[in-house]
């Protein structure tokens, strides 16, 4: 079996996608004392794009739409072989 016709196989294998808003440290004595309302500041802006990983690695850049009563998310940019070895 050639290369190329494993590829349609391969396509329709599900990856797992997670959208990556910030992040933070946090000692677990600090973490034990959450509680409803309390705010975790994160180490992104507002207005930066989201990151989108894939398999551990930043595959693309992504803002935050509402489609009917949804969240969803809209690509602005996909990374690179280079730029996903050095995003996140």
């Amino acid at each position: 079996m050639s290369a190329q016709s494993d590829i349609p196989f391969l396509e329709r294998i599900p990856v797992e996608l997670t959208v990556e808003l910030g992040r933070t440290t946090m000692t677990v004595r600090d973490l034990s004392r959450l509680s409803r309302d309390d705010v975790i500041d994160l180490d992104r802006s507002a207005t930066e794009p989201l990151n989108v990983v894939v398999g551990g690695r930043v595959f693309a850049h992504a803002e935050v739409v509402i489609v009917e009563d949804r969240v969803a998310l809209r690509i602005v940019e996909v990374l690179g072989q280079d730029d996903t070895e050095k995003a996140g």
